[in-house]
């Protein structure tokens, strides 16, 4: 039986985040209940829930109600169905933290997902926030000069530096790695993409340890553009910043935000658990979408 709750949205500040309060995410949501915090997130692209003790089960349901689950391994038919949709990030004094850089999840896929759901399951005693920033805001920054030169370019995305270590952590999975190298190919995504439900453009920067480059240009002009873009994300004017509470959950658009662990917990524990779910290929302004492209 579904229960209907009356949410509140308060936002973090004018250009990004809210938290929702009101809502128990271990019932079910009332179709206009799900509405409205579907409705909040186009507008504030990151959503918190404070105290909500709930399992996998239950994340998954909650996730549900914005797509169809996303499964974000290339490797995963030793796994269990359900162990499958969830990716486990844990910090402590012999792994360090990993994700302290601007990405978005899985942009190497042709369709990559649109929106996050994170539970926090183990909260430092101080540090380990997340950071978001607006790539709609970074993008609406820019000068119309600049958003020119932007529309018509693309980025080339391929498996990054992470999954190429975990597969190298273990001597037996080269070729498996190689054949994955195969399966999963580069993906060529618009720069600045247009989210399909709202209709604006944003910056789509998928982290360094993805980008591969603008397509057809040399190394040194990529880099000048994407140097201008990667500044801009560090401009705290287009951020939030959220500091843990164990069983906080976070949902984020994926197709509008990046985000990044800051380290400053370390050596203590954090963990977490994430599950992602819709996915579509990037639009570009000019109606173009991602294709796959040759090579690795």
């Amino acid at each position: 039986m579904s229960v209907r709750t009356r949410i509140e949205v308060t936002r973090l500040n004018n250009v990004i985040g809210a938290q929702v309060h009101g809502v128990d995410l271990r019932a079910p949501l009332r179709d206009d209940t799900r509405a409205e915090i579907h409705d909040a997130l186009m507008r504030h692209s990151v959503l918190f829930f404070r105290d909500q003790d709930i399992d996998d089960a239950q994340q998954l349901a909650f996730a549900r109600n914005f797509g169809e689950p996303f499964d974000p391994y290339l490797d995963s038919s030793a796994m269990a169905p359900t162990e499958r949709l969830f990716v486990t990030i844990e910090d402590t004094p012999e792994s360090p933290p990993k994700a302290d850089h601007w990405h978005t999840d899985v942009p190497f896929r042709r369709e990559p997902p649109d929106i996050a759901v994170l539970h926090m399951r183990v909260a430092p005693p101080v540090g380990g926030d997340t950071l978001w920033a607006s790539t709609r805001a970074l993008y609406e920054r820019l000068s119309p000069a600049m958003q020119r030169a932007l529309a018509g370019l693309d980025t080339i995305v391929g498996i990054g530096t992470p999954v190429k270590a975990a597969y190298e952590k273990d001597p037996d999975a080269a070729e498996r790695f190689r054949r994955l190298l195969q399966e999963v190919p580069p993906s060529r995504h618009p720069l600045v993409r247009v989210h399909p439900d709202t209709g604006l453009p944003a910056v789509y920067f998928p982290g360094d340890e993805f980008l591969r480059g603008i397509d057809g240009m040399h190394p040194d002009e990529s880099e000048a553009i994407l140097g201008v873009l990667r500044k801009r994300l560090d401009d705290p004017n287009v951020q939030c910043r959220w500091q843990w509470r164990r069983h906080d959950v976070a949902m984020w658009d994926e197709r509008c935000t990046n985000h990044r662990a800051s380290s400053d917990h370390h050596p203590a524990h954090r963990l977490v658990r994430r599950c992602l779910v819709g996915c579509g290929a990037p639009t570009g302004l000019d109606g173009r979408t991602s294709a796959d492209v040759g090579g690795a």
